[in-house]
């Protein structure tokens, strides 16, 4: 099956947001709690995170130190806390509109790019070095697939967010350099039943430009599914 011959066959779009993937794992932490323990754990959070509360009051929140005064869904909070911006305060773009289409709308399965990796990447061969490298590339790649949707503080909540927001996976700045450099190595080959001919190559070149001008921003990544 030729790549170029089925852009329009998807219904999903999938998009890479500039992230601060260090402060997404504490929130997704936080808010896996309940009870007293959640109120407490969110108002140490807020208290060590100045710029959360900001940004929280800044959108209309009165008491961003109380969880339970917040309406938002956490899917909502997550995305909002962590969303990172420029001077504009618009958010940070991530690579050239070509290569945020051809990752974003993948013409395989639901349009999902990184499972289609997931999928057909192999290791490269049986040495014990690159093999540890891709067992850590594909960990890294699963993480950007469905961290946030998963145990044990991913949960089917970020997966249904108001207005459709689903947040499928994130990494944080130094993870996606890291998947960035193993993208670029030679640990990786590709299934001899592909099913659509250099689609592997094609995701992870657009994928690497995209993390890449992550790296130049000094942010993580935040991978976003749309119907």
């Amino acid at each position: 099956m030729d790549l170029d011959g089925y852009s329009d066959t998807t219904t999903s779009f999938f998009t890479l947001d500039a992230c601060d993937g260090d402060l997404a794992k504490k929130i997704m932490s936080v808010l896996s709690l309940t009870g007293e323990d959640l109120e407490q754990s969110w108002k140490q959070l807020i208290s060590k995170n100045p710029e959360m509360e900001s940004r929280l009051r800044s959108q209309g929140i009165d008491s961003p130190e109380i969880r339970g005064e917040i309406e938002w869904d956490d899917a909502v909070i997550l995305f909002t806390c962590t969303l990172k911006i420029n001077n504009q305060n618009r958010p940070i773009q991530l690579g050239e509109q070509l290569s945020k289409e051809r990752f974003g709308r993948f013409p395989w399965g639901d349009g999902s790019a990184t499972k289609y990796l997931i999928e057909y990447l192999r290791p490269n061969n049986s040495s014990i070095s690159s093999k540890e490298s891709y067992d850590k590339m594909m960990n890294l790649l699963e993480r950007l697939n469905s961290y946030c949707i998963k145990e044990p503080h991913g949960d089917k909540k970020y997966a249904n967010g108001l207005g459709g927001l689903n947040i499928c996976g994130i990494l944080d700045m130094n993870e996606a350099h890291e998947l960035r450099k193993y993208f670029t190595g030679r640990m990786w080959s590709v299934s001899a039943d592909e099913p659509l001919d250099g689609g592997v190559r094609d995701a992870i070149k657009h994928l690497v430009l995209i993390l890449k001008s992550a790296e130049r921003r000094g942010v993580g990544v935040m991978l976003r599914s749309h119907a």
